[in-house]
């Protein structure tokens, strides 16, 4: 029995081929996403490379857009088809609105017909979803399969389908699911309700290649055209952190257990019970790092401004000295997800470059928006990091939903000892740096805290 020996076919697509392996010569994809998540970038990226660096003719059959409108919009993202067709390496079809069911055959007969005639290595088709729209997805699956059947095995193609999924759709689609890939590939476009739009590509299936992780951050733009992410953004920043560029707490005891204090530019989560003394530890840092000349803003979702400068006072601070600290206190029932996004970004301003943020009481906005404040809140880590800010956030233990943005796990817990209660608290983890993750005891010496 002859086994069949599998031959790598490149992506071109920088990035994708380094965190999935790539593809295989003569395979089925299918590129699916939502409009303006780049599926006819990912197709056409595909085709472009593989004329241009592998001398690679590549067939791209299109519903929608005419020849001019695609080498136009292509030529913007770096990609110059109209010198591959002129090489004879492309070959751009046009391929009319489908408006009956016949239409499916007569792309078969295009397919094959341009394909053989040019000897075609790499195929795309952009999109089936009008065919979907009108013959039933088994009749869609068998004439196409049937057609790619035929350059598959006569010039060992490999092809890449696209089809849209609508806005909102986690799931592709009976429709759509009913075709025997050995690729899947799911593209999305995500618009939070706040801050920057941002893309996400899941590898749900490629036949052949181990996964070690199935969702990657892409970009589209110049001059790549689109390029998959082989860390996330906030990874892609951690890396750039230095972890000797420390920002001490302040608060003796504490800059020993963290090795010298917090890392500059890094997300600080500090989560504790009731009573814990969350809202004491941060703004102690805050007070020092204000008094040691860094710009420090200080938002309370939970406590007026007035009781947060009593709590100054009973630290032993003088607020009205402390002139590169601003606290304010925002009442979370007013608030929507952009308002909180806005919030953070209105403290970046261009006269001002702000060093320390500290959100005090997030946990009730936790609770009210779920995963999507986790979003917004991750929008807000990034453009902290971006600027080289340190962002320090409080929430009552047992909220999840910001663990995966934290850097710094710092925990507070109240246990009773000898009839007295005993505060304590515990690095938990700490990204370039490993604490050793003990509970310590979080007490007030005079007036201020102390870790010991």
């Amino acid at each position: 029995m002859t086994v069949m020996k599998l031959e790598d076919c490149p992506s071109g697509i920088p990035g994708f081929d380094e965190v999935t392996g790539g593809f295989y010569r003569g395979q089925l994809v299918l590129v699916a996403g939502n409009a303006g998540s780049g599926k006819t970038t990912f197709a056409a990226k595909f085709i472009y490379e593989g004329a241009r660096r592998w001398g690679e003719p590549g067939l791209y059959i299109s519903t929608g857009e005419s020849k001019e409108e695609f080498y136009a919009y292509m030529a913007k993202l770096g990609m110059n088809f109209k010198k591959l067709e002129e090489q004879g390496l492309f070959r751009y079809v046009l391929f009319p609105t489908p408006t009956s069911s016949d239409a499916l055959m007569n792309l078969s007969k295009e397919l094959v017909s341009n394909a053989m005639e040019m000897k075609a290595r790499r195929v795309v088709i952009d999109s089936i979803t009008p065919f979907l729209a009108l013959s039933p997805p088994l009749e869609v699956r068998a004439v196409l399969h049937n057609a790619l059947k035929t350059i598959t095995r006569t010039l060992r193609a490999t092809t890449i389908l696209t089809v849209e999924v609508p806005r909102g759709r986690e799931s592709i689609g009976a429709e759509v699911e009913e075709f025997v890939c050995d690729a899947l590939i799911r593209l999305a476009l995500v618009v939070p309700e706040a801050g920057a739009p941002y893309r996400t590509m899941r590898v749900l299936k490629l036949r052949g290649r181990p996964l070690s992780r199935v969702a990657y951050e892409y970009e589209i733009g110049p001059p790549y055209g689109i390029r998959v992410l082989p860390t996330s953004l906030l990874e892609e920043l951690e890396s750039k952190i230095n972890r000797l560029d420390r920002v001490p707490t302040g608060v003796e005891g504490l800059d020993e257990v963290l090795g010298g204090g917090l890392i500059r530019g890094t997300v600080v989560l500090i989560e504790g019970p009731p009573g814990s003394g969350k809202t004491l530890l941060a703004l102690s840092i805050a007070a020092e790092n204000s008094a040691r000349g860094l710009e420090t803003a200080y938002i309370s979702f939970e406590e007026p401004k007035q009781q947060i400068e009593e709590t100054l006072r009973f630290l032993g601070y003088e607020p009205e000295k402390l002139e590169k600290l601003s606290v304010s206190s925002v009442s979370p029932r007013a608030l929507t997800l952009k308002g909180i996004y806005n919030i953070a970004e209105a403290l970046h301003t261009l006269d001002r470059k702000v060093d320390l943020i500290v959100l005090d009481g997030l946990t009730a906005l936790a609770r009210e928006f779920g995963a999507a404040f986790a979003q917004i809140m991750r929008e807000i880590a990034f453009s902290a990091k971006r600027r080289g800010c340190t962002l320090i956030i409080t929430v009552i233990s047992g909220l999840a939903v910001l663990n995966t943005i934290a850097d710094t796990l710092i925990k507070l817990r109240v246990r009773e000892e000898e009839r007295e209660l005993r505060r304590e608290l515990a690095v938990i983890k700490m990204r370039m740096y490993s604490p050793t993750p003990r509970y310590k005891e979080l007490k007030l010496v005079g007036n201020r805290l102390v870790v010991a």
